[in-house]
């Protein structure tokens, strides 16, 4: 019995424990999620706040522009009347001081006279300024008629604080006894002077946010208008706080000014401020601002109010209540464990905290599931979905966009930079996945009944006609099954693998072009001995022997077949040895010329025109130009004897300065390369010409010489099959401008 009544008694400690570590969490949570409330709904007063002092000012503002109009009107205004302009000014002007007014004034109609009132009650009659003239050809435009017009910041200086210029046309337009019949022509302007920092500071200076928030303003300039440390006002708010405190990083507040006040949006935040009512430090703060419309300008003025308060207004309400119903809780915790509602409040318990996780669960669901469609709709896969018929269910963005070909459109070329994809999926939904996936030996529409029938996944690699494009593309199938292991559906994801493939073509050539190289290196040389041995001794015998003899014939056939052998074998050294040659500064269009004056006679022969395009003053480039020369010769060769009956050989050059490359472009109006010949013309020993006419070695050297330099060989080509009007072939060698240590050679230079 005692040792159930110790394990009860034990049993309760650990439940007593469980309990309070559940209650501290829970409450610790819970404090949390009260803060956030709290917070949002003291922004919500600061907002309120805001946007209170926000539409005083833009009152205040719209009457100083209905009493600046109504003064316009008045007939001793328009016609300057001696005795009684001043005084109608006067009356305007007393009214309107208490909101910042400091002077109101007239232009005469021939912009030479200004005559203004002053705060003071001051009478001024002057010559205009040339800071008048501008406003002055402003007002006599028709088109201004009865608009008003802001300059800010307005050069006079009558105090040290910040000032808005506002002006209006006045035309001759009221009559009274004097002026019976108004003529309605333009007589100068009407304008007053604004104290911007007195309209914003009797609004905003006694706003309280809390026990310590205060109010600012900045104009649409991104410059205080109003703030509580005097000599932040005029002053640029992107640029003063770091001034002030510089330790501290200022960019949430800089952030919240540009993206959000600047454009006039309206809103709650929090940033992290340096100071706050002379207290220092890492102060986090509560921010609401709104927009400030001045409306009644041409063009209207746009400001923006903000009013803040430390985060720690907050947690001076919330963190007392909060410790006593910490208290509290221990106390009904212990009573419900040692009375005999223990079950029962347990249970209570459980229930409230089960259907508190239930909801947290239910908002993660949502917004894991928000999180998943933004990943799938912003991968760059083609993702899809089909049911056993092979029919899309699903499709994101960007492989609708591909699979419609748009991001092969050039005009396209900012979708692919954005990732902003047209949403074209409706477009797929119910048709079948053979529509826009050819199949081919690997994707067949098999393949679902497979799945279906398995459930195991599939992958393969294919190829894709997408318009004129040609695509390689990885795809994975998987099942989607339901709880019980049907498949229920079909998932793929499909990525573009064109480059990789393009890459791993470029690697096997290199790996085969080197170990091909150290073979022909040994070869060669194996071969060159003995060959020499035998051209000696035929030489010698040639000489021996007479002409007219039948031996001498035999003689002359093996040696030219041995020089024949002979060209095989430098041919094979040169492309083992090509990285020998010395890296000298080349000029391409002389080396061009060279090859040219070799190749002219045989263009002649083969009734080949020469169509020749050397760009002047060509950049040079760092490569061997015996190599260079041996390239340009090989693909003008390789022109010429693409052409048999005659045509076109075109020889350009030209400096790409935004690659800062030169390019040599040889194109001739030839038969063309097939496409079964095309992945092969860099390998070793490969040719199309008849037995004796070629080595296929030329075109493997070209490209080692090419690539050593870091250049690139390009190859565009049609058959007269694909193209009768326009076929030929096409070589693009680029090469990278030399640049000196002193200088960067120029275009021209």
């Amino acid at each position: 019995m005692f040792i159930k009544t110790k394990q009860f008694i034990l049993g309760i400690g650990i439940f007593t424990v469980t309990l309070l570590i559940a209650g501290l969490v829970v409450g610790f949570y819970s404090l949390r999620y009260m803060k956030e409330v709290v917070g949002n709904q003291f922004n919500l007063q600061q907002l309120e706040l805001a946007t209170h002092a926000a539409r005083q000012l833009e009152n205040k503002f719209s009457n100083i522009i209905q009493d600046l109009r109504t003064l316009n009107q008045s007939p001793s205004v328009q016609y300057l009347e001696k005795v009684s302009w001043a005084n109608r000014i006067k009356i305007t002007l007393s009214t309107m001081q208490e909101t910042g007014v400091l002077e109101i004034g007239r232009v005469s109609g021939s912009g030479k006279s200004l005559f203004a009132v002053t705060g003071k009650q001051e009478v001024r009659m002057v010559p205009l300024s040339e800071a008048g003239r501008d406003p002055f050809l402003w007002s006599k435009r028709a088109e201004n008629k009865n608009k008003v017009s802001l300059i800010s910041p307005y050069e006079k200086t009558l105090s040290a604080r910040p000032i808005m210029k506002i002006v209006i046309p006045t035309y001759l337009e009221s009559a009274d006894d004097a002026h019976p019949l108004p003529s309605y022509q333009p007589a100068g302007y009407l304008y007053l002077l604004l104290d911007k920092e007195y309209f914003v500071t009797r609004m905003l200076k006694d706003i309280r946010s809390g026990k310590t928030g205060y109010a600012w303003a900045i104009d649409n300039g991104g410059n205080f208008i109003y703030h509580p440390v005097p000599e932040f006002i005029g002053k640029n708010a992107f640029e003063v706080r770091g001034q002030r405190e510089a330790k501290i990083s200022f960019d949430q507040s800089n952030r919240i000014q540009k993206e959000k006040m600047l454009r006039g949006e309206q809103g709650t935040s929090f940033y992290v401020s340096g100071w706050h009512r002379g207290e220092r430090g890492n102060i986090n703060k509560l921010i609401a601002y709104t927009p400030v419309r001045l409306l009644g300008t041409s063009p209207p003025i746009n400001w923006a109010v903000a009013v803040v308060a430390p985060a720690t207004e907050i947690d001076e309400v919330i963190h007392t209540p909060y410790l006593w119903q910490f208290i509290m809780q221990g106390f009904i915790i212990f009573a419900i464990i040692l009375g005999s509602l223990t079950i029962i409040g347990f249970g209570l318990q459980y229930t409230k905290t089960l259907k508190t996780e239930v909801e947290n669960k239910t908002k993660d669901l949502q917004r894991s599931e928000e999180r998943y469609k933004k990943l799938v709709e912003g991968a760059q896969d083609i993702i899809f979905s089909a049911d056993r018929e092979g029919k899309f269910l699903s499709l994101n963005r960007y492989g609708a966009n591909f699979l419609s070909g748009k991001l092969f459109d050039p005009e396209s070329l900012e979708i692919l930079q954005t990732r902003h994809y047209d949403d074209l999926t409706q477009k797929f939904i119910g048709k079948e996945l053979t529509d826009f996936f050819t199949p081919n030996g690997s994707f067949h529409p098999q393949l679902f009944d497979e799945i279906w029938d398995t459930g195991r996944p599939k992958t393969l690699e294919h190829t894709l006609k997408i318009g004129n494009n040609e695509v390689w593309l990885h795809t994975q199938l998987i099942a989607i099954k339901d709880d019980e292991g049907q498949v229920q559906g079909v998932l793929g994801i499909s990525r573009d693998i064109t480059e990789k493939k393009k890459i791993e073509k470029q690697m096997i050539n290199t790996e085969k072009l080197a170990s091909l190289g150290l073979l022909a290196a040994g070869v060669a040389h194996e071969i060159n001995n003995p060959l020499g041995v035998i051209l000696g001794y035929c030489d010698y015998m040639l000489d021996k022997i007479p002409k007219d003899d039948k031996t001498h014939k035999v003689l002359e056939k093996i040696e030219r077949q041995g020089n024949h052998c002979k060209k095989v074998v430098e041919n094979l050294l040169s492309f083992s040895r090509y990285t020998e040659h010395s890296d000298t500064i080349s000029d391409i269009n002389l080396n061009l010329e060279t090859v040219l004056s070799v190749v002219e006679n045989n263009l002649m022969i083969k009734k080949v025109h020469l169509k020749k395009e050397l760009e002047a003053n060509l950049p040079r480039v760092k490569a061997d130009p015996v190599q260079l020369q041996q390239v340009f010769l090989n693909l003008m060769n390789n022109a010429v004897a693409a052409m048999p009956k005659g045509g076109v050989l075109t020889v350009i050059s030209r400096w790409d300065i935004f690659n800062d490359r030169v390019e040599v472009v040889i194109a001739d109006t030839g038969t063309g390369i097939r496409k079964e010949h095309r992945e092969k013309i860099y390998d070793p020993f490969f040719t199309t010409k008849k037995v004796g006419e070629g080595t296929g070695l030329g075109l493997t050297v070209t490209y080692g010489i090419i690539n050593h330099y870091q250049g690139s060989i390009h190859l565009e080509t049609k058959t007269e099959e694909e193209d009768p009007t326009n076929h030929g072939t096409s070589f693009t060698v680029t090469l990278p401008v030399y640049h000196s240590k002193r200088e960067v050679e120029k275009k021209g230079a």
